[in-house]
């Protein structure tokens, strides 16, 4: 049946359980059992730090890094990203949501200094173009998965519009369709 073709795959609910999980720039809504790290003290903030620059933390320490709509704010995304890279375990990951490019909550903030597409976080992946063609540096992640919009329902339209975006980026981001259908959230999930 064709609506089998079409998935509106979600994060898994308990992607971060059993694990040494840093929550950056969580201010006041820290993951529950997690270590929060902010650039002010506020309630419940473990670390103190700028997520600009580097972070007090040693290398490996941690199995996963949680970042809820705080990578839009980063200047110095590459060299945060490097950071998380060197912080996380082998086989750690690194679960990012952020607006989507498309999305109004991406251009409402006027501390938000960068937006996000479908193929953003390929830079630091290996095996892709971006990754090959214009890193700096060697580190890499092995793997990255993007999810669109998994806090909204599952619905026939979002199925088409989801498996088509992630089937074909450049076509759709590039298209009518993305503004016809902007999604409001990218999220992803990349494996060291």
């Amino acid at each position: 049946m064709i609506i089998q073709r079409f998935q509106h795959i979600k994060v898994p609910a308990d992607l971060m359980k059993g694990k040494k999980v840093l929550d950056i720039g969580c201010g006041r809504k820290k993951l529950p059992g997690a270590i929060g790290l902010d650039r002010m003290q506020l309630p419940g903030i473990d670390v103190v730090a700028d997520l600009n620059e580097k972070l007090p933390i040693n290398d490996e320490e941690f199995d996963a890094v949680y970042a809820d709509q705080v990578l839009e704010h980063i200047e110095n995304l590459i060299g945060l990203m490097y950071e998380i890279h060197r912080i996380l375990k082998p086989g750690g990951i690194l679960l990012a949501h952020v607006p989507y490019f498309r999305s109004s909550w991406a251009h409402i903030d006027p501390t938000h200094v960068r937006s996000f597409t479908i193929n953003s976080m390929n830079y630091f992946v290996k095996g892709t173009y971006l990754y090959y063609d214009y890193r700096f540096r060697d580190e890499a992640f092995e793997k990255v998965e993007v999810f669109l919009d998994t806090d909204r329902p599952s619905t026939l339209k979002r199925r088409f519009f989801t498996s088509w975006a992630l089937g074909n980026p450049q076509k759709f981001e590039n298209s009518f369709l993305s503004n016809l259908y902007p999604f409001e959230q990218i999220s992803y999930l990349l494996t060291k």
